[in-house]
């Protein structure tokens, strides 16, 4: 299949008549559409699955209103109801070795107070009416619904894919669908219905009345369980989206200052915490300062000094030791004069005496003196401990000023109250919403878990009343053969469609893993993927034989297993399809963006049409991308005419992007 067109008339933020070709050639098979968010990007994606599915189109906010409320929504604003909108969508396929050319013309105005929807189908430029008619059907010939998820999807979904939860939901629905299982499952299904009705062909009135009440209660609870589960898809995909507007809302909040608005008291209080440890360091440090601390200066001088007082006596006790040999001596004259007549010889003892004093208890010439308890205070390592102290001080001083004028900083760029409130305000109702999301997806979980007990309830209940009437209608011979045969079916079923599950199975975890492997920087780090047959739950097999569960992978690791699942499942469904992809890169991280560019996109199908915003298929991504790109569009709103439109091109010098995508 090839997309050769597509026409919006007055569709959304389109008014008037657009018409956008598609076509591309062998070896170029990229479309690639330009648009800043809000310009319509999202808008022409819809318009080709309103085309193709109408009432089963998953476009966006479709979930959250009627099929004829989402078609006014539609109309362009600036035009009156009454003269409407329309999508055509052209596409060229090609069967019982035929080319057809389709186009599929879907047009809808207000009349009164209902929605007219008027439907037309051209093959080869003939009014095919019956087509037309059944559109619903032949689409499925084409395109299966049930697989269109893998072929329009956003980065969005493949962020919500990351999850293992979710891509094992979708490798699930994915392969019923492409392999008929799910066909295979309502025939066994169908074949109990038989076999309830046969049991219970001739039975009384009251138990016929019984079992149908009860089989109406399981078809009631089935549509109501069915409902809840669009409903819970509605509110996850709305759940994403959501998230994204409340990280974008956190950075516009962040970039304004709210987290330093949230943060202006705890600021303030460590603010007061650092000037006063600010206040107890320097008023350390002064104290250090009017001791000892000085002397550090002096370096071996102080040494020095020290060395040479240790070596003489302090001035005291050469006085003490003065006073007292004088005494001595004085008693020794006075004993020599009482022992000796001699009186030169006391004499010229006494000169001796007061000579060997003088020599003896007088300090010598340049000697250092110091007053008590001084050298043991003055000490070189008392003075060294004091300098070891002050460094240390200084150095945490040094610290808390650095910290202190940070502190300030953010203080000073806290803003206003009144310029954070809207946005504050807004993140608050987001968070608050998201809240509400949450509550509302937790008790829709639990009813469909509640829907799908009391079916399965009903349904032990349906059994033992069709074995108990069967028991009392031995005797019809017919209905027990039907029945026989029905179970043999049933079986052979079963064990049919467990064998292609098994068998196709191992297919796809092959495609997975090629894909996978395409798609990794590090080849070496897979040898292979696998898929649980009972929860479909992927594990990746590293070299060395070891199962690494997908939620061990990292983040990017598993947005690439999400892109080569997608992929995987487009090459096994047997068709070839065009992929459309919108915002291709929002969701991926940096380092995973340029493998995506290079190896998925020019493979991933014989057309692929990305819708890009300015932050993604720029600067290296768009070089990479450039050699594959059949045609190339930029969506621009025009303020004069109110209305957006297509043009040929992209985003200006694309190449001014690089260090921005770098």
């Amino acid at each position: 299949m090839i997309f050769e067109e597509v026409i919006l008339h007055n569709f959304g933020v389109y008014q008037g008549r657009h018409t956008v070709p598609l076509e591309v050639s062998a070896g170029r098979p990229v479309v690639l559409v330009g648009a800043m968010n809000g310009s319509g990007k999202t808008t022409f994606l819809d318009s080709m699955q309103l085309a193709l599915y109408g009432k089963s189109a998953r476009c966006t906010g479709r979930e959250r209103v009627s099929y004829n409320d989402y078609l006014v929504s539609m109309i362009n604003r600036d035009v009156a109801p009454a003269q409407g909108a329309g999508v055509e969508f052209a596409f060229r396929t090609r069967s019982n070795g035929q080319d057809s050319r389709i186009r599929v013309k879907r047009t809808w105005s207000v009349r009164g107070q209902s929605v007219k929807e008027n439907l037309e189908v051209f093959r080869d430029g003939v009014l095919d009416e019956v087509a037309s008619e059944r559109w619903q059907e032949f689409v499925e010939d084409f395109m299966p619904s049930q697989i269109a998820d893998l072929f329009f999807f956003d980065g969005e979904k493949i962020e919500a894919l990351a999850d293992p939860t979710r891509s094992a939901s979708l490798l699930r629905v994915g392969v019923h669908s492409l392999l008929g299982i799910d066909l295979v499952e309502s025939l066994i299904k169908s074949l109990q219905q038989v076999e309830r009705k046969r049991k219970t062909t001739g039975a009384g009135l009251a138990d016929r009345k019984n079992f149908e009440a009860l089989q109406t209660q399981r078809l009631e609870l089935e549509e109501r369980q069915k409902a809840l589960l669009r409903q819970l898809g509605s509110l996850r995909t709305s759940d994403d989206s959501l998230k994204q507007r409340i990280d974008t809302t956190k950075e516009e909040f962040k970039r304004l200052g709210g987290d330093l608005f949230e943060r202006h008291n705890q600021l303030q209080q460590e603010k007061s915490l650092l000037e006063r440890r600010k206040s107890e360091l320097e008023n350390m440090l002064r104290e250090l300062a009017s001791g000892v601390l000085p002397l550090s200066l002096l370096g071996n001088l102080l040494q020095n000094a020290i060395d040479r007082a240790s070596k003489r006596c302090s001035a005291k006790e050469l006085t003490l030791l003065r006073k007292v040999s004088t005494e001595r001596d004085k008693a020794l004259i006075k004993f020599l004069r009482d022992v000796t007549k001699d009186k030169s010889l006391v004499t010229t003892i006494g000169d001796y005496l007061e000579s060997d004093r003088q020599s003896r208890f007088s300090p010598s010439v340049g000697s250092l003196t110091f007053p008590d308890g001084m050298v043991e205070q003055y000490r070189p390592e008392h003075v060294q401990a004091s300098k070891s102290q002050a460094v240390s001080l200084l150095a945490e001083l040094l610290d808390t000023k650095e910290r202190l004028s940070a502190v300030d900083a953010n203080l000073s760029a806290v803003p206003d109250e009144s310029a954070i409130a809207p946005i504050q305000k807004r993140l608050e109702g987001l968070l608050l919403e998201e809240t509400k999301n949450s509550l509302q997806v937790s008790m829709l979980k639990d009813e469909a878990e509640d829907c799908q007990r009391r079916i399965g309830n009903i349904v032990i209940q349906m059994d033992r009343e069709s074995d108990r009437i069967r028991k009392e209608l031995l005797s019809n011979e017919t209905s027990d053969r039907v029945i026989s045969h029905s179970a043999h079916a049933r079986s052979s079923l079963s064990t049919f469609r467990d064998h292609l599950l098994r068998q196709n199975l191992d297919r796809l975890q092959i495609s997975i893993s090629t894909c996978f492997r395409r798609l990794l920087r590090k080849q070496s780090l897979v040898s292979s993927v696998v898929i649980c047959p009972e929860t479909f739950q992927l594990s990746v097999i590293n070299p060395g034989g070891s199962v690494v569960p997908a939620h061990r992978l990292s983040a990017g690791e598993r947005q690439l297993l999400a892109v080569a699942t997608l992929w995987a499942l487009s090459q096994a469904s047997g068709r070839h399809l065009p992929t459309v992809i919108d915002t291709p890169l929002s969701r991926l991280d940096s380092r995973h963006r340029g493998t995506i560019v290079r190896n998925y996109f020019p493979a991933a199908s014989h057309q692929v049409i990305l819708l890009s915003t300015d932050e993604e298929v720029v600067g290296r991504y768009y070089s990479a991308l450039e050699q594959h790109i059949g045609r190339q569009y930029l969506i621009e709103h025009d303020e004069v005419k109110n209305t957006s439109l297509f043009r040929e091109g992209y985003f200006a010098s694309p190449m001014e992007y690089e260090e921005q995508a770098a």
